[in-house]
């Protein structure tokens, strides 16, 4: 059972790699595609498995036994999330999932994994640098907007949608198209 489980996530690990071009670090966003049905497939099973695997064979001895492909799944679950939300427009979602991700597991469990978790590392690191440079064009957007001056507000929120994509500001962009100029 654990030489199946084991064999399994390098699988998936090796179908994820691939389709990330061997975890190249993210340096765009435009640069970020969801993985494929076929691989999200995979990686959606294997977190399946390994839950029902630790649930089988006790939380502590699958931990014990298997950590590196325990927290490899985990790694692996984040990539799907964070892709499909990056290439989904929504980079807020994609931050929290890896701040989440890299607080509970910040170093990788073994030399193997390193280049996923630099990939996990360089996504969350373009995030923090899309969200800082978003917020200087949220003060203007509000104090525009404040000010009545509808159609600079609008420009203002679709450079921040651009800069760092995301539910909340493709909202307000909405609104302030509806409102009079």
């Amino acid at each position: 059972m654990i030489a199946e489980f084991k064999a399994e996530t390098a699988s998936v690990a090796a179908q994820v790699s691939d389709a990330t071009r061997n975890f190249r670090e993210i340096d765009r966003l435009d640069a970020v595609l969801p993985l494929p049905a076929s691989v999200t497939a995979s990686v959606t099973s294997l977190a399946l498995h390994a839950r029902d695997f630790r649930a089988k064979l006790g939380y502590e001895i699958a931990f014990h036994e298997c950590r590196v492909e325990t927290e490899t799944v985990d790694a692996l679950t984040v990539v799907d999330s964070v892709d499909r939300d990056l290439a989904g427009e929504n980079a807020p979602s994609a931050r929290m999932t890896l701040l989440s991700f890299l607080e509970r597991y910040p170093q990788p469990p073994s030399d193997n994994q390193k280049q996923l978790w630099r990939y996990c590392s360089s996504a969350l690191s373009l995030c923090e640098r899309l969200k800082n440079e978003a917020a200087a064009h949220l003060q203007r957007a509000q104090s525009l907007a404040s000010a009545g001056k509808t159609g600079e507000a609008l420009r203002e929120y679709q450079e921040i949608y651009r800069i760092y994509p995301n539910p909340v500001t493709a909202e307000k962009i909405r609104q302030l198209q509806g409102q009079p100029r």
